[in-house]
C-alpha cells in the first residue's frame, strides 16, 4: 500500500501546477476526530 501511496502523491504533485505536498492521514481514528494542531 506504501508503495501505491507513494505513486499517487508523486503523479498528482508533478502534474498539478500549485501543489507540493500531498498529506494523507493512515490513522484508524475516524476524520470527525481528528485535530490538527
Amino acid at each position: 500500500p506504501y508503495d501505491f501511496l507513494a505513486n499517487v502523491s508523486n503523479e498528482i504533485i508533478n502534474n498539478i501546477k500549485g501543489i507540493n505536498r500531498v498529506v494523507y492521514d493512515i490513522s484508524s481514528k475516524p476524520p470527525a476526530t481528528i485535530e490538527w494542531e
